[in-house]
């Protein structure tokens, strides 16, 4: 069973490491942040038909048809002209047309790491004062990665989680219990790699794959679990704090996963799902997303358990997704503001209107349909809805939150692919730091 295409997209968007840096940091405009730009008090709807235009990555245009559609019947004067580009091109074509005063885009996608990095080149609009209070409204985690020195500069309307499929067949030939859907039962990283390595000499292909197998979004939190950060610290966190104990111990202990042989070298992260999907490997943490997948393998009995911690070391788990940005440049702020309001809050937000799983809206209220999931029902799938709701409130963590994140993303990633690849994780770490050093120094200019 193929996962569903928009899920697909939104990963491909959360893995992309090959961004346009360049651009961000050339495009940049004045650098004075958000734009100034005065915003209606009251938001009205147009007299006559306007059409603002909606430049996207996280969903195709397909999959984001029934959304449109929905609030077109709900806002008849206006008409939503969606533009689907692709994750890889997106930061210079936003670039293009924003920084050169292009009023053709009205709002865009904002991939929640990039929200400061946006902020600083004076892409995104304060929206503060339009919706002032979305506390009781969005996860917390949302609506901090959409605000930037205390200012509101997206509308959040998707978040995410993680948690841990095991392979009950392959555990069990190696005599180890299944573990607890409960997180209280919370299993150590240390205990998964040594009951996967027992698996995995009792018949499991691989005993522990990641699903973003070399990628910051998931495992930033093996770093931050283990008490070394982000990532980076100091002022706009542009000081590298990779180089410590935390990263060094949660990459040490991932190293030694692939120089044993326990997960595969080789393999990108389009693939691991079909590894776990094929019965061939014994723990797979990965997202809820991949439920349906996994379900329709109907020989494949699994379960679900909380994302693990290192022992002695915090819980946690990844999150983040996308908000929606008003360009300084529109000239239907009145329309795009109403469709922003539509997306990130009406009725539950924009996953009211999806037909199919996609992940979690940040709309609180929105969760309802998403958890009411044909997929989570499967026995296999047993206790994983309290689970994503505990984690979601409790656990959850964003990635580095810098106007130097693309640059960050891009050397992290390399190094994770070093460490696999079994360079020494002392000396990738520094080396990271040393190239972080260098990439941040033109932002502190």
């Amino acid at each position: 069973m193929q996962v569903h295409k928009g899920v697909r997209r939104w990963l491909i968007a959360a893995a992309v490491t090959s961004i346009a840096a360049a651009s961000l940091v050339g495009c940049s405009s004045s650098g004075s942040g958000t734009s100034a730009t005065a915003l209606p008090t009251k938001l009205t709807e147009p007299t006559k038909p306007v059409t603002i235009t909606y430049a996207g990555a996280a969903y195709s245009a397909a999959d984001i048809k029934p959304v449109i559609a929905a609030f077109e019947k709900a806002h008849p004067n206006i008409t939503v002209k969606y533009e689907a580009d692709p994750f890889n091109d997106f930061n210079s074509i936003l670039g293009a047309q924003l920084s050169t005063k292009d009023k053709a885009i009205d709002v865009f996608d904002v991939d929640m790491p990039r929200t400061a990095a946006y902020q600083a080149r004076g892409w995104l609009t304060d929206i503060s004062s339009v919706f002032p209070d979305l506390k009781s409204k969005v996860d917390a985690a949302s609506l901090a990665a959409a605000t930037v020195n205390g200012k509101l500069v997206g509308m959040p309307y998707q978040s995410s989680t993680n948690l841990m499929y095991y392979n009950k067949k392959l555990l069990s030939a190696a005599g180890i219990a299944d573990p607890s859907s409960s997180p209280s039962g919370r299993m150590t990283w240390e205990q998964v790699g040594t009951d996967a390595k027992k698996a995995q000499a009792a018949g499991a292909k691989y005993g522990l794959v990641f699903d973003q197998i070399d990628r910051y979004y998931q495992l930033e939190t093996l770093s931050s679990s283990a008490g070394g950060g982000p990532g980076g610290t100091g002022t706009g966190n542009l000081t590298p704090a990779v180089d410590n104990a935390g990263w060094t111990k949660a990459l040490t202990w991932y190293g030694d996963l692939f120089k044993d042989g326990v997960a595969p070298r080789g393999v990108t992260t389009q693939e691991t799902p079909n590894l776990f999907a094929n019965g061939q490997v014994a723990f797979f943490p990965g997202g809820p997303w991949w439920a349906p997948m996994f379900e329709g393998s109907k020989d494949l009995d699994f379960g679900v358990a909380p994302y693990p911690a290192f022992a002695g070391g915090t819980a946690a788990t990844p999150t983040g997704g996308w908000s929606l940005g008003l360009s300084p440049t529109s000239t239907h702020k009145d329309a795009a503001l109403i469709f922003m309001k539509f997306i990130g809050l009406d009725n539950g937000g924009y996953s009211q209107y999806l037909t199919a799983l996609s992940v979690p809206p940040s709309n609180l209220a929105g969760g309802t349909k998403f958890y009411d999931n044909a997929a989570f029902k499967d026995p296999r799938m047993a206790g994983v809805v309290s689970l994503m709701k505990s984690e979601l409130k409790n656990t959850a963590i964003l990635r580095l939150k810098t106007v130097g994140y693309v640059e960050f993303e891009n050397i992290i990633t390399k190094t994770y692919d070093d460490i696999i690849n079994g360079a020494d994780v002392k000396s990738s770490l520094a080396s990271a730091t040393t190239q972080l050093k260098s990439a941040w120094a033109t932002y502190k200019k």
